[in-house]
C-alpha cells in the first residue's frame, strides 16, 4: 500500500472511531508509526487531509452504489442492497464524525452535500421511476418530492441534533428511517416483495 493511501485509510479509521475533532495529526502519526513530517509531505494540514479523504471515499461509494444498481434484480432489491452497504459502513462510525465534518471542515462537508444532492438524488429518482413502472411504488407519489425527502432523512440522521444514540444505535436509527420511507412509497405488491426479501410476515 502506498504511503498516501495508508495515511488516508488509517485516518479514516480513527475519525470513524473517535470523530474528527478528537483525532490529532500526532494521533495519526503514532497509529501509523511514522513521523508527522512524512504525513505533511502529502497533506498541508489536517483540513487538507480530511478534504482529500472525503473526495476519495465519495468516489469509492459512488462506484459501490453503481455496482449495486447493476446487480439489483429490481428497484426494491436495489434499496435493500444499498441499505445493507450503508448499515455495514455505519456500524463502524461514531455519529460525531458527521457533526465534526459539518462544523469544522466546510469544504469536505460541501463535497458530501454535492454528492448527495447530485449523484444520490439522480440514483433515487431513477429508482423511484423504475419502481413505479414495475408496480412496486405508488403511482401518486411525486418523484422529486419523495427523492428529496429521502435526502432530508439522511441529513436529519447524520447532521441533526434529534438523536443521542444512547437508547437506539446509529445503524438501527438508519434502518428505521429507511423502513418508514420505503414502506410509505410502496404499493401492496411492493410491501410483499420487501417482506419476501426480509423473510417476515407483515402485521395486518
Amino acid at each position: 500500500m502506498e504511503p498516501q493511501e495508508k495515511i488516508l485509510k488509517t485516518s479514516l479509521e480513527l475519525f470513524f472511531k473517535f470523530g474528527i475533532k478528537r483525532v490529532t495529526m500526532d494521533d495519526i502519526a503514532k497509529e501509523l508509526g511514522m513521523s508527522k513530517k512524512t504525513i505533511y509531505q502529502f497533506y498541508k494540514e489536517k483540513d487538507d487531509l480530511v478534504n482529500q479523504m472525503c473526495e476519495v471515499e465519495l468516489v469509492k461509494h459512488q462506484k459501490k452504489f453503481d455496482d449495486v444498481i447493476t446487480q439489483a434484480k429490481n428497484p426494491i432489491h436495489e434499496i435493500m442492497l444499498i441499505s445493507k452497504n450503508v448499515t455495514e459502513m455505519l456500524e463502524n462510525v461514531n455519529p460525531m464524525f458527521f457533526i465534526d465534518l459539518q462544523k469544522f471542515h466546510p469544504l469536505a462537508f460541501k463535497q458530501f452535500q454535492n454528492f448527495k444532492d447530485e449523484c444520490a438524488l439522480k440514483d433515487i429518482l431513477t429508482n423511484i421511476k423504475k419502481g413505479k413502472e414495475d408496480g412496486f411504488y405508488r403511482a401518486d407519489i411525486d418523484n422529486e418530492f419523495a427523492a428529496k425527502l429521502r435526502l432530508a432523512q439522511i441529513d436529519m440522521l447524520f447532521f441533526g441534533n434529534y438523536y443521542t444514540f444512547d437508547k437506539i444505535s446509529f445503524t438501527k436509527a438508519h434502518e428505521l428511517i429507511l423502513d418508514i420511507f420505503i414502506y410509505g412509497i410502496c404499493t401492496i405488491k411492493g410491501h410483499k416483495l420487501i417482506n419476501e426479501y426480509r423473510k417476515i410476515k407483515e402485521q395486518e
